[in-house]
């Protein structure tokens, strides 16, 4: 049955379905969703029917997909092709029946295209559309087009990349955007084990949204020049602007430090920045980890009575080019937040802190680890118990505060406490003192509210998904700053290879257990279509 033939009787069904609101025709529009190959190396027919015959360019394919379709693009560098991008006017219809639009590449990682940015109206939100398996490279298209959809709902990413060159002032890298405050625009979407890096003001960005999970995302800042406007200066890797129940489970913000790249930065730069304004409430960050951010691993906070939470999560190395405030692992301002098992490791620079409470709101924080830190361990602001505090500075260290080097009680990698060891029982009901990142978190695909969809799995979260193509993709960046710097460079304790999970694991200086790397059984599945 050609695509063409399959798109016709997906239409008929469609008309049906409209005049009869009949079931069965709902389930035969989706028993007849068609597959549509896109290939610009197809020199003869193109009817999109298979890939030795698909359509010369994505817009081809575009322009006969219907709802709940999929679209395949043939593997290839195809930033330089033209009818290669996917904007407002060339874009997926918007699936139906809870089911998904989808635009695949041909193997996960191996397409890669100009940029996707569609900018529809806020009078017309769109969704139920999936992109997966895509890197988006804006290399030779020019300036300032960063790769952003707005107003969309039930919008996937899967194992996508974005890297963003030449974006200038409140330029963002990539993410979801909406016009204006009604955040029922920009929710109940996706993105997961995807890579963003390159320049831009701020690389993962969300606005006025709510719902989304971002999950196993990896984001290193290479560049920005801060031209164009007010608070360009103000740069982050995780951005959730006026957004409620943003959650981001076992993201990783790495060795954005490279201050020479940066050509002015304020008082509020770093790794993950969310909440803020309009009441945000609802923010979550679970199992996250912060290696060389600039000033503020995390920095939480809303205008309002909102809450968060953060967990098990990791800050390593801040650095701060000449500037003596709003510096701390974890800071928060203006909502209530509670944090357990956080691990601070190394901000020694004048007026560096650990866990920092401003304005209005609590600030709660049990279980976690301080060491090396200049000033302010724990603020008179924040209510701590069990924190184990070693060259952590002055500070209010609250209830069962532990006096002693954690590295001779337990703590060898930051993504663990040892068995057996003071800190892995000494903390709230004879659980550990620190961080513990060894499972992924999330049924993979699921979106808020699904059934897995913030439950820790029993999936192993190392080697860390895609590790290999994270470090071959980000080892290229933007003209003039090299991609082979810290997880992308050098070899690990004993002489093999860099990766990505031996960076993190050997951070503290201690070889990474050799059953990391020991092969698992692969478990068999049937996808039906």
């Amino acid at each position: 049955m050609t695509t063409l033939y399959k798109n016709n009787i997906k239409k008929m069904i469609i008309m049906l379905g409209a005049l009869f609101s009949s079931t069965i025709f709902t389930t035969d529009l989706y028993c007849y969703a068609a597959t549509i190959w896109c290939n610009p190396a197809n020199t003869g027919i193109e009817d999109g029917s298979s890939k030795p015959t698909g359509y010369n360019t994505l817009h081809e394919a575009l322009a006969v997909m219907a709802p709940n379709d999929t679209v395949i693009i043939a593997n290839g560098d195809w930033r330089n092709t033209s009818g290669m991008y996917i904007d407002r006017a060339h874009r997926p219809p918007d699936g139906t029946n809870a089911q998904y639009s989808k635009i695949h590449a041909e193997t996960d990682w191996g397409v890669k295209l100009p940029y996707i940015r569609i900018e529809t109206l806020s009078s017309e939100p769109h969704g139920y559309i999936e992109i997966k398996g895509i890197v988006f490279d804006n290399k030779f298209i020019g300036r300032g087009v960063g790769h952003i959809i707005y107003h969309m709902n039930h919008f996937k990413y899967i194992r996508c990349g974005f890297l963003a060159h030449g974006l200038t002032g409140n330029s963002h890298a990539a993410g979801f955007g909406n016009a204006n405050s009604n955040r029922k625009l920009n929710q109940f979407n996706l993105m997961e084990e995807c890579i963003i890096w390159g320049s831009g003001r701020y690389m993962l960005y969300s606005k006025y949204g709510q719902y989304n999970i971002f999950r196993r995302v990896v984001i290193r800042h290479d560049y920005h020049d801060g031209a164009g406007g007010q608070d360009d200066g103000q740069i982050f890797n995780f951005r959730a602007y006026a957004c409620d129940y943003h959650i981001y489970q076992n993201c990783i913000s790495i060795d954005s430090d490279r201050t020479q790249y940066f050509s002015s930065l304020q008082h509020e730069a770093g790794g993950y920045w969310i909440g803020d304004s309009y009441g945000a409430t609802g923010n979550s960050i679970m199992g996250s980890i912060s290696i060389k951010d600039v000033q503020l691993p995390y920095y939480i906070a809303s205008n309002g009575s909102g809450s968060a939470h953060i967990e098990n999560s990791i800050a390593l190395d801040v650095t701060v080019p000449g500037y003596t405030t709003l510096s701390a692992f974890v800071l928060k301002s203006n909502v209530d937040l509670t944090a357990n098992n956080i691990l601070g490791v190394r901000a020694l620079g004048a007026g560096q802190d650990g866990f920092y409470g401003k304005n209005n709101g609590f600030f709660t924080v049990t279980d976690s680890i301080l060491r090396d830190v200049n000033e302010y361990g724990v603020n008179s602001a924040v209510a701590g118990t069990n924190i184990n505090h070693y060259n952590a500075g002055a500070g209010n260290f609250g209830t069962g505060a532990i006096n002693s080097d954690p590295y001779q009680n337990g703590l060898l990698y930051p993504v663990r406490v040892e068995k057996g060891s003071l800190l892995a029982t000494a903390g709230s009901n004879g659980g550990p003192i620190g961080p513990t990142i060894l499972k992924k978190i999330g049924v993979s695909g699921t979106l808020y509210g699904e059934p897995g969809w913030n439950t820790v799995t029993e999936e192993s979260l190392w080697p860390f998904p895609n590790e290999a193509k994270i470090k071959e993709l980000m080892s290229e960046t933007v003209d003039g700053v090299s991609g082979i710097y810290g997880f992308t460079a050098g070899t690990s304790i004993d002489g093999s290879p860099q990766t990505l999970t031996k960076y993190i694991w050997e951070y503290l200086g201690n070889q990474i257990p050799s059953d990391i790397y020991i092969p698992r059984p692969r478990v068999n599945t049937i996808t039906i279509q």
